[in-house]
């Protein structure tokens, strides 16, 4: 493995302004150049999350929102799924965790940001791609294509969309930034004429904006060759670290999302959908900025395919891309969730409604930041502390221009060559140094005393030294870094975040930090374990250090543990640190669940469990934790399907709450199948191995208001 390494900066591409934006009511002034967002005139680098308002459940929404706020989430996107609202032909659904309103009501509560995902079509693994059956049971129509028929169509749902969406325009003081129109547009379904596709697109985005529709920003995605029309919308691209939707059941490639390489997409994206073997991009890469919508939070598993996405996949997946120039960040999924309860059908895609893959029937869990059961995954600590580093630091990383060393891996079997990127800021004179070495069901070579120079014609060079970076990790450090009145030249150090004049940062175990500075020594330091800083929030002036979800709701800090009193440390913004003693909660009755087989076949084992809570009240959420051998599980409340899982490996955790805490249950377990591909270890059998319940209880941390 090489030990030294050169990034050679270049000259800056011009910043060429888009005629792209608008204005909220506030009066704030949103706009785009080629390279980056922009917030009355100053560069952003927005972090968005997926989540699906109607795949939840409406008390939980805004805990929802404010949980994603605490990991670093600045906007939500959702899609609206026709299917969801028009189920039967001219019967509207608007109502429950249908209710499109009510969400952005919520979402303008916590001054949560929306971008809507309006369709018509989605996919969002919904049946149909979120078409309504009678929609694609029409006769003598064609869908997604200016057919009139069809036009009036989609004119009667966005119609009804828009009143439900009233007002909620960022212009009129609602919290509605962005539009995406379509989905995988002529990748993923469409016309096979192409040219018809570029007119639609247009079509739909004039139709949305007559409906009153109108919003700084219009996007679309772009990989696989879908249409983007330059200058009427922005391309959003994505990546995935695997390809649970591939047809066949080994283990996939080596994954070319954790190379740090220049603007690209992810070409395993949708390819049970895909159209075209070769698709070019329809906009200029050099017009429009690097910006991304399905950043892979996590993996829906399928039928055929359990893949597991690991932590480090997905931390190690954003670093890349951040590394080599995207300016917004945007997960599918951020938060997993239910599929509601169909009228007439169920509404996961399946084979039998056409496609290639078998889904749950209600559990749309993404495996991602935010699990269906509403905990936390361990990815969600990840990435929250590389957000709270562009939170922080935002200006600075979104006008940095991305350079690479020219030592590159051969490929992504290249398990020795340090992956590198540089992005370097004219406008601030600093920059930041991308490094990762994981690659995903890889072990890649330690990184040990590795030196990087960074050079430009004509200016010093920087040596950046010592740099040290275990297998399965990431790092992210700055360098010309002004912090006050001293300017930060080289330091090995991963930076976090800034907390009043107090700058934080982490390094790896077993490292010595250094800091050197061009002119005078910055006092205000503290450094942090890599295990310390995944711990860490940001919140109410304080880095709070603790594992649990914590999340702030009118002016409190709440965080949801268990029963027993613990100690959290914190750091306020002198970088003095602290101790609270969250104070043990006394349950009057500790919840118990007992199963008894009932029946146990060769096609399936049944259980009925009975669980015992008498003091709900005093609790905020009640998992049912299981633990089966099989392919997948089912869970009823007399004869309502409830929850389901496919196996992947894991344990199972459904959330009670949602239920009304149920007192009796009945589960179905099938048994595991051979011709089914697991990343986790596949558990064999057909058979409940353990059952309990968790408690969760809500608390204030009351030493830290």
């Amino acid at each position: 493995m090489a030990n030294r390494m050169t990034v050679k900066l270049g000259t800056a591409a011009d910043r060429v302004l888009l005629p792209i934006g608008g204005q909220d009511k506030a009066g704030n002034a949103y706009g785009v150049n080629n390279k980056y967002m922009m917030k009355n005139g100053k560069a952003i680098l927005p972090i968005m999350g997926e989540f699906h308002f109607s795949r939840w459940t409406p008390a939980e929404w805004e805990e929802a929102l404010l949980k994603m706020r605490a990991g670093g989430v600045e906007i939500v996107a959702t899609y609206v799924f026709w299917i969801h609202h028009e189920e039967r032909k001219g019967e509207w659904d608007f109502t429950g965790s249908r209710d499109v309103r009510a969400f952005l009501e919520v979402c303008k509560k916590v001054g949560m940001p929306v971008w809507f995902r309006i369709g018509p079509w989605a996919h969002g693994e919904c049946r149909n791609g979120g078409f309504p059956d009678w929609l694609v049971q029409e006769q003598d129509m064609e869908t997604r294509v200016d057919d009139p028929k069809y036009l009036e169509y989609v004119r009667k749902f966005w119609s009804k969309l828009a009143e439900q969406a009233k007002g909620m325009m960022c212009k009129d003081g609602g919290p509605i930034l962005g539009i995406q129109l379509e989905n995988e547009y002529c990748h993923a379904g469409g016309p096979a004429d192409k040219s018809k596709g570029k007119i639609h697109i247009m079509t739909l985005k004039k139709l949305a904006m007559e409906l009153g529709f109108d919003v700084p920003y219009y996007t679309a995605t772009g990989w696989g060759g879908a249409w983007v029309i330059d200058d009427e919308m922005l391309p959003v691209l994505g990546g995935y670290v695997d390809a649970p939707w591939a047809a066949h059941t080994h283990e996939m490639p080596a994954c070319e999302n954790f190379l740090i390489t220049p603007f690209r997409e992810d070409e395993n994206i949708a390819t049970d959908l895909k159209q075209d073997a070769e698709s070019e991009y329809t906009f200029s890469i050099s017009k429009n900025p690097y910006l991304t919508a399905e950043l892979g939070g996590g993996l829906q598993v399928t039928a055929h395919r359990r893949t597991y996405p690991f932590p480090e996949d997905i931390e190690a997946q954003t670093m890349c891309m951040l590394g080599a120039g995207a300016n917004l960040l945007g997960y599918y999924m951020y938060h997993g969730g239910y599929n509601p309860k169909g009228k007439y059908t169920t509404l996961q895609e399946s084979k039998a409604t056409g496609y290639a893959n078998d889904y749950p029937v209600r559990s749309y869990d993404f495996q991602t930041c935010i699990r269906q059961s509403g905990k936390l995954n361990e990815s969600y600590h990840k990435l929250k502390k590389i957000h709270m580093s562009i939170l922080t630091f935002e200006k600075e990383l979104a006008t940095a221009d991305a350079y690479f060393p020219e030592m590159q891996p051969e490929s992504t079997e290249d398990l020795q060559t340090p992956r590198v990127s540089v992005r370097y800021s004219d406008e601030y004179q600093g920059g930041f140094i991308f490094i990762n070495n994981h690659q995903r069901l890889r072990k890649m070579q330690p990184i040990e005393n590795l030196s990087l120079i960074i050079s430009r014609e004509g200016d010093v060079d920087v040596e950046i030294t010592n740099i040290h970076c275990q297998s399965g990790q990431c790092a992210l450090i700055p360098f010309g870094l002004q912090m006050k009145d001293c300017r930060l030249e080289a330091t090995n150090c991963s930076l976090l975040t800034k907390l009043g004049d107090t700058y934080f940062f982490y390094i790896e175990e077993g490292t010595t930090p250094y800091f050197h500075f061009r002119d005078k020594a910055y006092e205000g330091i503290v450094v942090l374990t890599r295990q310390e800083a995944e711990m860490a929030y940001l919140l109410q002036d304080k880095l709070i250090l603790t594992k649990h979800a914590l999340y702030e709701k009118d002016g409190k800090l709440i965080i949801l543990a268990g029963k027993a009193a613990e100690q959290i440390r914190y750091y306020d913004d002198k970088g003095a640190q602290h101790e609270i003693v969250l104070e043990a909660v006394e349950e009057t009755v500790t919840p118990l669940v007992t199963a008894r087989i009932v029946k146990q076949t060769g096609e399936k084992s049944v259980y009925e469990l009975e669980i015992e809570v008498r003091d709900a009240a005093n609790l905020h959420e009640l998992y049912l934790h299981m633990n089966f051998k099989g392919d997948r599980a089912e869970l009823y409340q007399e004869d309502e399907l409830l929850d389901d899982w496919f196996s992947n490996g894991e344990d199972w955790y459904s959330a009670m709450k949602r239920f009304d805490y149920p007192k009796k249950l009945r589960l179905e377990i099938f048994p595991y199948k051979e011709d089914v591909y697991y990343d986790l270890e596949p558990r064999v059998g057909c058979e409940l191995v353990e059952v309990c319940v968790e408690t969760e209880y809500s608390k204030v941390i009351k030493g830290a208001n």
